[in-house]
C-alpha cells in the first residue's frame, strides 16, 4: 500500500531539516493546514502541493505516489491532473501528467528557480503560460516557459486536455 500524502510530507519536510514553522513560513501555507495534512486530517488543492514543494526544494512528485498506484487526480481552481510517470534525466528530473484543463482561470504561483513546463494540447483550445504573455495552443500545439515565474491556465471554450510535462534542474 503507498503512502499517504501526509506521511510522505512529514517525511519530506523531515528529511529537509525543516521544522512546521519554518515550512509555514518558507510556504505561505498555514503551520495548522500543514499539520492536518501531515496527519491526514485534511486534503490538498493543487497550489498548495505546490507552494510546500517549492519551500522544501522537490518537486510535486515526491508528495505523490508512484504513477502505477495512482488513482485520484490532484486538482486546483481550473486543473485536474493525474501523474503518468517520472524519469531522472542528465538535465533534471521529468514529470508527466494527464490533466484536463477548465475554462476558469488556474493561476500558480512560480515554482522553484530553473523549474520549466511544458503543456502540450491533446483536444480543445487553451491560453497557458507566463501571466503577462500566455499563449493561445490548440489540439498539437506546445508551449514551454519558465515555471519560475507567475503562470496560468484557462480552456477558452470548454475543458481541455493537454499533457503537461514539468522539468526540475538537477540540484
Amino acid at each position: 500500500m503507498s503512502e499517504s500524502l501526509g506521511s510522505q510530507l512529514r517525511q519530506l519536510r523531515l528529511e529537509r531539516d525543516c521544522t512546521l514553522s519554518e515550512l509555514a513560513r518558507r510556504s505561505g501555507v498555514g503551520k495548522g493546514t500543514i499539520s492536518e495534512l501531515e496527519n491526514d486530517r485534511r486534503g490538498a488543492r493543487l497550489s498548495t502541493l505546490f507552494a510546500l514543494t517549492t519551500a522544501l526544494e522537490a518537486p510535486l512528485s515526491a508528495l505523490l505516489p508512484a504513477p502505477h498506484d495512482h488513482t485520484e487526480a490532484v486538482a486546483g481552481e481550473a486543473v485536474e491532473a493525474v501523474l503518468m510517470g517520472r524519469w531522472s534525466t542528465a538535465a533534471g528530473l521529468v514529470e508527466a501528467y494527464r490533466a484536463v484543463i477548465g475554462t476558469g482561470e488556474q493561476r500558480s504561483e512560480p515554482h522553484a528557480a530553473g523549474v520549466e513546463e511544458t503543456v502540450t494540447v491533446v483536444q480543445g483550445r487553451v491560453r497557458v503560460g507566463d501571466q503577462d504573455d500566455p499563449r493561445t495552443l490548440t489540439a498539437g500545439q506546445s508551449h514551454r516557459y519558465d515555471g519560475s515565474q507567475p503562470h496560468a491556465f484557462s480552456a477558452l471554450d470548454e475543458p481541455a486536455d493537454v499533457v503537461l510535462l514539468m522539468h526540475y534542474p538537477t540540484p
